[in-house]
């Protein structure tokens, strides 16, 4: 009886700890002629999720700290504009940069980068017919004793 207080305490604690590891929160923004679209801001990368599919980007050198995301169809920024709630998008095949302001809600995030790594898709797992190699010889050598 004494040793379960210790263990469900241990479990609350664990508990707290996996509530405290959250996600980026998702920022909203509406753009011209009624595109929308959610991203989530890391250190390293940027996911985005609109209305055309799933955009995963990486996060851009800087030497001024704006948070700028790329791959080889978009590049984005975000944090522009005065109070910090413009982004603009440059698609490779628009020639003009598409502006999209964050909405606002009632416990609306700031537009920053969360401190921590996106997340990475685990690695591939190995090939079961790639070849392995081993120290264990076949034919015919001499593979008795002395």
């Amino acid at each position: 009886m004494a040793t379960g207080r210790p263990a469900s305490l241990l479990a609350l604690a664990l508990l707290g700890g996996c509530a405290a590891w959250q996600d980026a929160p998702r920022l909203a923004f509406q753009c011209p002629r009624e595109l929308r679209f959610e991203a989530r801001l890391y250190q390293d990368m940027a996911l985005l999720e609109g209305l055309r599919g799933h955009a995963v980007l990486e996060r851009v050198a800087d030497a001024d700290g704006t948070l700028r995301y790329a791959d080889p169809t978009v590049q984005a920024r975000f944090g522009l504009g005065l109070d910090g709630r413009l982004a603009r998008l440059d698609y490779t095949g628009i020639p003009e940069p598409v502006y999209c302001e964050h909405q606002p809600g009632a416990e609306a995030p700031a537009v920053r980068a969360t401190a921590r790594p996106g997340p990475r898709p685990p690695p591939p797992r190995p090939d079961p017919n790639a070849p392995v190699q081993t120290n264990i010889r076949q034919g015919d050598g001499n593979n008795g004793p002395g």
